[in-house]
C-alpha cells in the first residue's frame, strides 16, 4: 500500500517537472517573439544597405566598362563605343567597334559594317534595383541646377564612344537605386579618363566615391 508521504513525494516531482516544462515553453515562445521583433526592424535596414551597395557596383561596373571600351579602341587602332538602346527598365548597351574608319554609327550598325564585340547587357541583371536614372532633387554638378530628362548626358546622344587616341566623348551617366543613392560616371572628353561620383542629398552636393 503506498504511503500519503509516498504520495506527496511523487506529486511534488510530477509538479516540479511540470512547472519546468511550463517554463520552458514560454522562454521558447519569448525568444520566438524576440527574434519576429528584431527581424521586423532589421530587415528595411538591411535591404536599404543591400540597394546601397548594388548602386555603388553598378556605377563602378560602368566606370570599368567605360574604361574596357577605351583600352579596346586604343588596341585596334580605331573607335570603339558603348552604345545604348532604350530597354526596360531603362536601356541596354554593348560594345560594337568602327569597321570602315568613320567611326560608330547607327547605319554602320544595322548593316553589320561596325560589328558588335560584346553581349547586350543590363545594369539591373548583375545589380537589382540599380537603373540609369536621375533622382529627384539631384543636380548638376558643374552648374547646380536641377537635373531633369535622360540619365545619359552624352552630348544628345546615346553613343559614348572612345578614339584610337583614348579621347573620347565627353559627357555623364547617372545611375540611381530605389532609395536615396545616386551615381554619375563622368567622362573627360580629351582624355578619355572617367571619374565616379556620388551624390550626397543631406547637403545636395557631389563627392568623390
Amino acid at each position: 500500500m503506498t504511503t500519503p508521504s509516498r504520495l506527496s513525494a511523487a506529486w511534488r516531482r510530477w509538479d516540479r517537472r511540470r512547472g519546468e516544462a511550463g517554463s520552458s515553453l514560454a522562454e521558447t515562445v519569448l525568444a520566438a517573439f524576440v527574434v519576429a521583433i528584431l527581424g521586423a526592424v532589421s530587415t528595411p535596414a538591411l535591404i536599404g544597405h543591400r540597394d546601397a551597395l548594388h548602386t555603388a557596383g553598378a556605377a563602378r561596373h560602368m566606370a570599368a566598362l567605360a574604361q574596357t571600351a577605351r583600352a579596346e579602341a586604343m588596341k585596334r587602332g580605331v573607335h570603339v563605343a558603348l552604345v545604348f538602346q532604350p530597354s526596360t527598365p531603362d536601356f541596354r548597351f554593348a560594345m560594337f567597334a568602327d569597321g570602315n574608319h568613320d567611326g560608330v554609327r547607327s547605319a554602320d550598325m544595322a548593316a553589320g559594317i561596325d560589328r558588335q564585340v560584346s553581349p547586350w547587357g543590363r545594369i539591373g541583371d548583375q545589380f537589382p534595383r540599380a537603373v540609369f536614372g536621375i533622382a529627384p532633387g539631384v543636380t548638376d554638378p558643374d552648374s547646380g541646377a536641377t537635373l531633369t530628362g535622360s540619365p545619359l548626358k552624352l552630348g544628345g546622344s546615346s553613343v559614348l564612344s572612345f578614339g584610337p587616341d583614348g579621347a573620347s566623348t565627353s559627357g555623364t551617366i547617372y545611375l540611381r537605386g530605389p532609395a536615396d543613392h545616386q551615381y554619375a560616371v563622368r567622362l573627360l572628353g580629351s582624355t578619355g579618363r572617367s571619374r565616379l561620383l556620388r551624390f550626397v542629398f543631406r547637403e545636395r552636393t557631389w563627392t568623390g566615391a
